[in-house]
């Protein structure tokens, strides 16, 4: 299958985008450019983008967009668990003042809650 010069422009505009993301060197860049610039069909133009990772796809992106969408609603349970944690902390110190118990108890639930949230996220996240 021949191939025009919009496909050669997108395999160099594919190169360039490696070359800054540092997956190649200005010599690699330069040859490989050379081979897609001259390709006649599509082997040639593929052989000048071997061994580099393809484009996102779009599975990639709705991965990604799902993952942050988990880590956003992550972050927003966790600012409202800190937020009830806060406000009970207060509480519990207006009620029955100062104690050992109430400033070893409340950090040490606050660190246990919250990194359970971190772990759950982190495993949803994993999944698909």
């Amino acid at each position: 299958m021949l191939v025009g010069d919009r496909e050669r422009d997108r395999a160099a505009n594919e190169l360039a985008r490696h070359y800054r993301e540092g997956r190649l060197t200005a010599d690699e860049l330069a040859q490989r450019l050379e081979t897609a610039l001259r390709a006649r069909n599509g082997a040639q133009l593929r052989s000048a983008l071997k061994e580099l990772p393809a484009a996102w796809s779009r599975s990639d992106v709705a991965r990604t967009a799902r993952n942050a969408a988990i880590l956003a609603g992550t972050v927003v349970v966790w600012m409202l668990w800190n937020a009830a944690v806060l406000i009970a902390f207060v509480a519990w110190l207006a009620a029955n003042g100062a104690s050992l118990g109430a400033f070893l108890v409340f950090p040490l639930v606050w660190i246990a809650a919250s990194w359970l949230l971190w772990i759950t996220s982190r495993r949803r996240r994993a999944r698909l």
